[in-house]
């Protein structure tokens, strides 16, 4: 053989290994679901959007939170660990745990808990709400396609259309809907006895919550449950438009602007906006100064909102949805009214935008 032919054949044959081992090394490896990463004691990362109960508010501390006892319980069980990001707030929507996941930087997240419907069911219909909560599981899916999904159905709410609406869209979604009205129901406890105050859950309320969590999982792993949320068609989920505006139409002289927001506490000035879509929210200041606002829709009242809060908080509140998606005109005017709450002598009201679609 040429010494020629006979280095080039090596050469080939070099390339082609080579190139095997490149393959090999670099690629793609079957992805790990949660249930795999707990028991085999790797690190989980989970993401909670919730309200106040997703927050664990009420827990008497942070170790009788619902998330850390479930850390907890299956870090003892198998090992590994738990890291947690949270998009929760006090008194939440759906509405606004979309908005809020929506400008939020999670990532890289194996195991979401979505935790809505009590705030919900008090500014909107089951309509509105079934709307936003598959938006905000769309969102969920496309941010996080080989995440699980755990929907909560919380132990307060009473409002079967909400709850009908939740299990409806978690089957949709391939998601694990956990009911805690049921072993809240079952542990023959009166409400006031889980409770602190007939909604948050009081220590033993939320250890009934974390049990529940881990029994859902533990069962998970033991029946080889597999992941389906990357099976979803990418082209049938799609994300909902949100957009922050912030011209003013028209406002009262008595609104001055500070640190972003327009601020006046004078009872009947108005502050005007146009927007083109088929949903309304606003954000807000809340604060134990915060007064009430009437909302009118092209002249139209729909809904009185207050901004008393215990303490300042930036708020993305709803205001209503299902408008004709076209032209508006939104004002909000100070209302004379307060909230029973607000024991000051002011009625604050701090608008910086509106959301629209």
């Amino acid at each position: 053989m040429k010494k020629g032919l006979k280095y080039f054949i090596y050469s080939l044959i070099f390339i082609v290994i080579t190139s095997m081992a490149y393959a090999l090394v670099h690629s793609e490896q079957p992805k790990r679901n949660v249930y795999k990463k707990i028991t085999d004691g790797k690190q989980v990362n989970y993401l909670i959007v919730g309200d106040s109960i997703g927050r664990s508010s009420g827990a008497s501390n942070n170790h009788r939170k619902w998330f850390h006892l479930m850390e907890r319980s299956l870090t003892e069980k198998y090992g590994g660990s738990f890291k947690k990001q949270l998009v929760v707030q006090s008194g939440a929507t759906a509405f606004e745990g979309l908005y809020k996941l929506k400008n939020s930087l999670s990532k890289n997240i194996d195991l979401v808990f979505i935790v809505f419907g009590e705030n919900d069911r008090k500014y909107m219909d089951d309509k509105q709400f079934y709307f936003f909560y598959q938006s905000l599981l769309e969102e969920v899916v496309l941010r996080y396609p080989d995440a699980e999904l755990i929907t909560i159905t919380e132990s307060s709410l009473d409002n079967e259309d909400f709850v009908n609406v939740i299990k409806q869209i978690s089957k949709n979604f391939y998601a694990t809907n956990i009911d805690m009205r049921i072993p809240f129901r079952e542990s023959r406890l009166s409400t006031e006895r889980l409770t602190n105050d007939l909604v948050h859950p009081n220590d033993y309320g939320y250890y009934l919550y974390a049990q529940e969590v881990v029994n859902t999982l533990q069962k998970a792993i033991h029946n080889k449950k597999k992941v389906l949320t990357s099976t979803i068609p990418v082209n049938e989920v799609s994300s909902l438009k949100m957009k922050t505006s912030y011209p003013i139409d028209s406002i009262d002289p008595s609104f001055r602007k500070k640190d972003g927001y327009y601020t006046s506490g004078k009872i009947g000035a108005n502050i005007e906006y146009h927007f083109s879509g088929s949903f309304l929210g606003v954000n807000v200041i809340r604060s134990e100064k915060g007064g009430m606002m009437d909302v009118f829709i092209d002249n139209n009242y729909v809904t009185t909102i207050s901004t008393w809060w215990p303490f300042k908080k930036e708020r993305s509140l709803y205001v209503t949805s299902g408008l004709k998606n076209t032209d508006h005109k939104v004002t909000f005017q100070i209302s004379a009214h307060k909230s029973r709450y607000n024991i000051t002598d002011q009625h604050l009201i701090q608008i910086s935008s509106i959301i629209t679609n």
